[in-house]
């Protein structure tokens, strides 16, 4: 789940939110604000960012690089599920429920399958960075 959660909070910088609450990650990944609140702080525990107590979470340099890679990591699954026939609708969902679930060894042969792709099913950019 560490990886979904850098993903979210690394897009919610690139919109502008460069502090994000409890509520805003509740009402994205549909979980209790409790447990929202419970990811937050540990995030920051790991090193990825400040947790604000009545604010919000700050990514650091670290969580910035790693919700990057989250990112690319997410991007590249819905490649692969798109080839698998995953209808359009779902792609996005599915590849959320499982992002946090593939290891490094399938990542790699995920990453070499779509070495030359730009763009995702949904027609954003795949990150150019190291996984």
């Amino acid at each position: 789940m560490e990886t979904t959660l850098l993903r979210v909070i690394y897009l919610a910088n690139e919109k502008g939110r460069k502090v994000v609450g409890p509520s805003y990650i509740s009402s994205t990944l549909r979980i209790p604000k409790s447990t929202a609140h419970k990811m937050l702080l540990k995030l920051a525990e790991s090193g990825f960012g400040v947790y604000i107590p009545k604010k919000g979470f700050i990514l650091n340099e670290i969580g910035v690089k790693e919700g990057l890679k989250a990112l690319k990591k997410h991007r590249l699954i819905e490649c692969l599920l798109e080839e698998l026939g995953i209808s359009y609708e779902h792609i996005c969902v599915e590849a959320t429920k499982i992002e946090s679930f593939v290891s490094q060894e399938l990542l790699r042969v995920i990453e070499e399958r779509y070495r030359g792709r730009r763009f995702c099913p949904c027609g954003k950019e795949i990150p150019e960075v190291e996984l």
